[in-house]
């Protein structure tokens, strides 16, 4: 092309050269501010997912508080959370290094030399810094790897594992995987993929302490015995027949493993209990001598467990016995049964200190407390002195946030966009009671880093929870967080667990 003639079409044909070269130059900055946009988004993902992990390994410490023989199980996740976090603390030196090297920050905290290709290049390919870090991501891998004793598990779960170093193309001219990755880099690209590893770090550590879980939720917790004297009452009437059940805790009525001896002599054990039947003629204390032996069945080992039964033989008392717990609770009908022994039954008055009392038919009563700590039940009439029985009060168990009935595992889009609302659950109480969600924090980490969150009011999603539960794709993953729900007899709501589920 020949230069035009006229000054002036020469003038203009170099300023738009000019125009484009400083067209170039934003460009440029646009992509490097991006860069460090993408290190602060995958940054707030690694927090994220490191308070997750904290929360699941105060769990699995406390399962092994709980129970001992899941200790290994506990150990195992400690070192886990150490050589995660001893990773991340030298990858935060490592950026700070190489930060301070290329000029540090001005007074508004931007980085000075966030164009700088040469500084990176020197530190991170000619002095060794880049094969140091492919190394220690190399050897946190095969530590994390190296705490799984199954082989064929360690394979599954290593081609799961995000840490990784990959192979550098074939037909690339660099001559290792520092060159390839940092060579004339500048230091806004370099911190995003630092960021990456220690994010990879975190969630290696998911998968590990998740598998710990799971291992765990799969043993047996019941693997401790204790025998179970329990009679119908403790106080008779003379000629009456004393009637008690013997049976070992946390044991299922189908084994057939026990046998149950009273005072030397064997009884016949069927469903896992034995029956003890007596006359009772005599007046007075007496006491039996119970011994419950049982074998394990893993091992063939044979333990016995022995408990005395004191009754006592009278002409005249009274028994109270609450119909599900030895305890009452806040905000619910406790159900309890009075019964006094040569009383005829509409001669009997009961009055409660601490609760409402409501009379119901045979001897029944409703039991509603008014505060935690004790009430007393007080039981006269028919020529009874009062008799107080003193009860524990205590509010309703805290229950479990669950998601239909998961609280963390791996999804499907449309698995989990089916899910309309997460609800309290309360394990193992029988009590008639409901609780109910007041809100709680759901955030979505997309596989890109990205991290949204919506907080939502009540259980049922809300219009913006919806939104971002229904953009649910693969490799996203979503934690609900700040779960609080209000039982019954609650004057403030209750923290519960975090949720948390993978999109598969």
């Amino acid at each position: 092309m020949s230069l035009p003639r006229e000054p002036r079409q020469l003038m203009i044909n170099l300023m738009y050269i000019v125009l484009m070269a400083i067209l170039a130059l934003n460009v440029s900055a646009e992509i490097l501010n991006a860069f460090l946009s993408m290190d602060r988004s995958i940054t707030e993902s690694q927090a994220l997912v490191g308070r997750s992990n904290a929360s699941l390994l105060e769990s699995i410490r406390q399962q092994a508080d709980a129970y001992p023989q899941f200790a290994a199980e506990a150990a195992d996740a400690q070192r886990i959370q150490q050589y995660t976090a001893a990773f991340c603390t030298y990858l935060e030196a490592m950026k700070t290094q190489l930060i301070e090297a290329t000029g540090g920050r001005d007074e508004n905290q931007e980085l000075k030399g966030k164009t700088d290709k040469n500084t990176t290049t020197r530190l991170l390919v000619d002095e060794g810094l880049g094969r140091q870090l492919r190394d220690s991501v190399l050897q946190l891998r095969e530590g994390l790897l190296a705490l799984l004793p199954d082989t064929s598990l360690r394979s599954q779960l290593a081609a799961k594992l995000p840490l990784k170093i990959d192979a550098i193309p074939p037909d690339s001219d660099k001559k290792d995987w520092a060159d390839y990755h940092f060579r004339q880099m500048p230091l806004a690209a370099v911190l995003p993929l630092l960021s990456k590893f220690q994010s990879d770090a975190r969630l290696s550590e998911t998968a590990l302490l998740n598998h710990l879980a799971a291992k765990i939720s799969a043993q047996p917790i019941h693997d401790e015995y204790a025998a179970i004297v329990a009679a119908d009452k403790n106080y008779v009437i003379r000629g009456e027949e004393l009637r008690a059940e013997i049976f070992l805790g946390a044991y299922s009525s189908t084994t057939d493993n026990i046998s149950v001896r009273v005072n030397g002599r064997p009884l016949t054990v069927r469903n896992g209990k034995a029956i003890y039947q007596r006359r009772t003629d005599e007046l007075g204390s007496h006491d039996l001598a119970v011994e419950v032996s049982a074998r394990d069945p893993r091992s063939g080992a044979v333990k016995t467990y022995r408990q005395r039964l004191r009754y006592e033989v009278g002409e005249r008392s009274v028994t109270t016995a609450a119909d599900k717990m030895n305890v009452f609770y806040l905000g619910v009908d406790n159900p309890l049964s009075v019964s006094a022994a040569g009383v005829p039954s509409d001669e009997v008055r009961v009055r409660a200190e601490g609760a409402d009392l409501e009379r119901q038919a045979n001897g029944q009563y409703i039991v509603r407390p008014r505060a935690t700590g004790e009430t007393r039940i007080v039981v006269t009439g028919g020529g009874l002195d009062p008799t107080p029985f003193r009860y524990r009060v205590k509010p309703i168990p805290t229950p479990i946030a669950k998601l239909g009935d998961k609280t963390t595992g791996n999804l499907s889009p449309n698995a989990f966009k089916i899910y309309e609302r997460i609800y309290p659950h309360l394990e193992n109480f029988d009590f008639d009671a409901h609780c109910a969600i007041q809100g709680f924090l759901l955030t979505r980490v997309k596989r890109n880093g990205d991290v949204f969150d919506a907080q939502n009011r009540g259980g049922n999603f809300g219009e913006r929870t919806r939104r971002l539960v229904d953009q649910a794709q693969r490799g996203d993953t979503y934690y609900f967080d700040r779960v609080r729900a209000k039982c019954p007899g609650d004057q403030y709501a209750r923290k519960l667990n975090g949720l948390v589920f993978k999109i598969q």
